[in-house]
């Protein structure tokens, strides 16, 4: 038996008080003396005592003692909704977990320029070379997930169609494409490239055109768009920057139509023939507003429509964008600082000195940008800066002297 002092009364189960019953008197008589004689009053006494009914007296009643109300109860039922709401909080974090492996936030990264499935892989295998690339992040979870989709198997060979920080359906839809025809050629043309760029990396990916040949094609009015208008001549932003693949025998023709049919496909899906209800402003005009914003934006996704909204808040105020990206258009530079003859020049497209948008776009821009430009962030910010180079990001504000403090700020950090 354990000690008094190890006694504890939550093990004991409640017992309920009692009332112990009285012991009965035994039916079995016990002998008697022999009666002695008595005087007749003593018997008479005696009788009397005799016929008189005996009288039991009450007993005292008997308790059990009861430990104290037991909290073992409150006890469990407190620990099982703690471990519920712990188990709760650690399946929720597994699933967001998961969800971020399977699709990431943000934009898809750069093109993968290629990756070659070799014979006999498996989806094990798939996934490490996805991995190894950045397509995914994740090569276990990937294998599961196809396994989960009932995706695949997939066919051995060169894959130039993949971008980095894809999510899983992405990179799935990729490998059901299939990969590159042997007799096939890959023409890739990146998001923001001007037109006489383009046009030369054309020319030598396919190796069998010129980028002369490819501009008199242009020229010559064979090639068709319904977005360019009729007293334009200059085609700039209006092929669809995109992977392409063609036949090593596609003429000029050939490929700048497939380019410039694909951008229709793609401004009709964005709503562009719509473009003066939605907009209040052409067609033409939103490419060319998108094509200031692919040259424009930096690396946050985000700022793509804040560009957008800036651009068309000073466009509603009659005001100049002063857009360097189409100052150095105008002077045929790519790149580089604009020096005080620079921004003073005659050219049409130096938004530092006219006002409105430049003649035409400045460079092929891709969906996000084209996105953007039909569907504005909204605020009121009229001014944007630079304030990273990595990666690149900027400040918005409506107040111009927010922005010259943050100008002055960043070329002082070397940023510009």
């Amino acid at each position: 038996m354990n000690p008094p002092d190890e006694f504890d009364p939550s093990t004991v189960p409640p017992v309920r008080r009692k009332r112990v019953p009285v012991e009965q008197t035994s039916s079995v008589s016990e002998p008697r003396p022999a009666p002695r004689r008595s005087s007749p009053q003593q018997q008479s006494d005696g009788k009397s005592r005799a016929q008189q009914p005996r009288v039991q007296q009450p007993q005292p009643e008997e308790y059990v003692v009861l430990p104290p109300p037991s909290s073992g109860g409150r006890k469990l039922l407190a620990i099982g909704a703690i471990s519920l709401l712990v188990l709760g909080i650690m399946l929720g974090s597994v699933v967001l977990w998961a969800s971020r492996k399977i699709n990431p936030s943000g934009e898809q990264g750069a093109v993968v320029a290629s990756l070659v499935v070799p014979s006999g892989a498996t989806t094990s295998s798939i996934a490490g070379l996805l991995a190894d690339k950045g397509v995914i992040s994740d090569a276990r979870m990937f294998k599961y997930y196809s396994g989960w989709k009932n995706a695949g198997p997939w066919n051995a060979g060169e894959y130039v169609e993949f971008r980095t920080s894809s999510s899983f359906d992405q990179a799935i839809e990729v490998l059901d494409k299939g990969p590159v025809p042997v007799q096939a050629k890959v023409v890739r043309v990146i998001e923001g490239t001007r037109l006489q760029e383009a046009l030369v990396a054309i020319a030598a990916q396919m190796g069998t055109v010129t980028a002369k040949e490819l501009q008199q094609t242009l020229d010559s009015g064979k090639i068709l768009s319904t977005y360019k208008p009729a007293d334009v001549t200059s085609w700039e932003g209006l092929l669809f920057p995109d992977t392409y693949e063609f036949e090593k025998t596609a003429t000029p023709q050939v490929i700048l139509q497939t380019m410039a049919t694909q951008m229709e496909k793609v401004l009709d899906g964005l709503g562009y023939d719509k473009a003066e209800a939605l907009q209040g402003r052409s067609a033409y005009q939103l490419i060319t507003i998108a094509s200031l914003i692919e040259k424009e934006a930096g690396a946050p996704a985000e700022e793509r429509g804040m560009i957008s909204r800036v651009i068309s808040n000073r466009l509603d105020d009659s005001e100049t964008l002063g857009i360097d990206a189409s100052v150095l258009y105008g002077l045929d530079r790519p790149s580089g600082a604009l020096s005080k003859s620079d921004l003073a020049s005659d050219t049409p497209y130096n938004t530092r000195k006219v006002k409105g948008l430049p003649p035409t776009p400045i460079s092929l821009p891709g969906m996000a940008s084209l996105q953007a430009a039909i569907d504005p962030t909204q605020g009121t910010w009229k001014y944007y800066v630079l304030t990273a180079n990595s990666p690149p990001k900027h400040l918005f504000t409506d107040s111009y002297k927010e922005f010259l403090s943050a100008k002055a700020e960043a070329q002082a950090r070397g940023v510009f």
